[in-house]
């Protein structure tokens, strides 16, 4: 590999027909695999009427499949007492890793991975997403995700297949460590990091409450990606400016169905691969496929076996399919990610997600990165109720206070354009 290649392999720039019709062969190949080996889908199927067929189209695919949700893999890990849940699509492989989620409704859900799997689909899809994002051979990438995680395994396999060297530092996301990613920098002078966003905004905050300048800090650290939540342009401009970076990458997808992407340097979505997944936006209430453009909830389809496969899996995150040609020259799906479904507001015809207050909040200098919540108001409004800590600087100074909360009001409903009320008192949470 080398560094001024565009491509981390041919398959990123495949003619879109012959990936659609790679794609329906291997969901109906997939699909029969399923409903003779998987008892979980073999269930779902029979409760849906489907009897494994050849799929040729998208609708025919939505209409005839049933999706699945992560509340049916925790009911189904309860009612098993096991963590396998009848997804494991592994054969007679033996299992070489099993990972687990956050448990973001209070109950963690488990994937099995196989050898087979961690050198072939996983490891290609986790190392097409680093190198978008610039991880190069030779770099040194400081890696920040908890071990547990699935990201944390096949970021650190990646990084080393494409010959680059992974440093991960001791320690979790929680603030408490920041100190210690911050030792790892100046140690270890990396030219990469990989981090989430509330985790790089720790290590901003350790820097402020040090007196550490970052650019000094960071003056080895070229590049950054980050996930686990959508970037504003607002911040994305504040940590180039104060890292000194040549850019600033986002990342997303979902640890609950096993896939993601990353952004190229265009920065117009995630670039989801769709050799490898087959992603769909649907209407969270309806279930039918939304075109480029509409917001909805991600719905994932793995085409790789020899692992946890999920089959039209509602990751519940709100996403868009962005149309058009991406100028870096690949030619799989671009989606962009906005946040948890369950954390967003419904409205007719509209989803407002936490990405677009965060957009309007980081705006404000003294509001960047300030905890708020999000929640609906009658008659098809929202209200954004701030943290009390994001009143604090301002105690003492209600008119600088009401001066804030009115230049965020105006900017929220500008973007949008429906009632908002922004209020303090809050717990946060967003």
């Amino acid at each position: 590999m080398t560094a001024d290649r565009e491509f981390y392999d041919d398959g990123e720039c495949r003619p879109p027909a012959e990936l659609e019709r790679r794609r329906w062969q291997r969901i109906s190949r997939l699909l029969r695999y399923a409903h003779d080996n998987l008892p979980f889908y073999r269930q779902a199927f029979a409760a849906a009427g489907y009897a494994p067929g050849p799929i040729r189209c998208a609708d025919e695919f939505a209409a005839k499949i049933p999706r699945t949700r992560k509340a049916d893999l925790i009911a189904a890990t309860r009612a098993r007492g096991s963590a396998r849940v009848g997804i494991e699509a592994i054969g007679r492989n033996r299992v070489s890793c099993v990972v687990m989620t956050s448990g973001t409704l209070g109950f963690n859900t488990f994937a099995f991975l196989t050898a087979a799997d961690l050198n072939a689909g996983n490891l290609r899809n986790a190392a097409r997403e680093l190198w978008l994002a610039k991880v190069r051979p030779g770099m040194r990438v400081l890696t920040l995700s908890p071990a547990w995680h699935a990201l944390a395994l096949l970021d650190t396999r990646a990084i080393t297949a494409i010959g680059a060297q992974p440093i991960t530092p001791w320690g979790t996301f929680a603030p408490r460590f920041s100190a210690n990613f911050l030792d790892a920098v100046a140690r270890f002078r990396p030219e990469h990091m990989l981090v989430t966003v509330p985790a790089l905004r720790a290590i901003l905050e350790e820097c402020e409450r040090q007196r550490l300048a970052p650019r000094a800090i960071f003056r080895s650290v070229r590049y950054v990606a980050t996930a686990g939540e959508a970037l504003s342009p607002a911040f994305r401009r504040h940590v180039i400016r104060e890292l000194g970076l040549d850019d600033l990458f986002e990342r997303g997808g979902s640890s609950d169905g096993m896939f993601g992407g990353s952004e190229c340097w265009a920065h117009r979505g995630h670039h989801i691969f769709a050799d490898l997944h087959y992603i769909e936006v649907v209407d969270p209430q309806t279930g039918r496929p939304l075109p480029p453009g509409r917001r909805g909830s991600a719905v994932v389809t793995n085409l790789t076996r020899d692992r946890s496969v999920y089959v039209r899996f509602d990751t519940e995150d709100v996403a868009e399919i962005v149309g058009g040609d991406c100028p870096c020259g690949r030619t799989h799906p671009l989606v962009e990610l906005y946040g948890r479904l369950s954390d967003s507001v419904r409205l007719p015809g509209r989803i407002v997600a936490p990405a677009d207050v965060r957009a309007c909040l980081d705006e404000l200098p003294p509001l960047m990165g300030r905890s708020f919540r999000l929640e609906p108001l009658e008659r098809d409004g929202v209200s954004v109720r701030l943290a009390e800590a994001a009143l604090r600087p301002f105690a003492g100074a209600g008119d600088v206070t009401e001066t804030l909360r009115d230049r965020l009001t105006q900017a929220l409903q500008r973007r949008i354009g429906v009632r908002v009320s922004v209020v303090g008192g809050g717990d946060g949470g967003g």
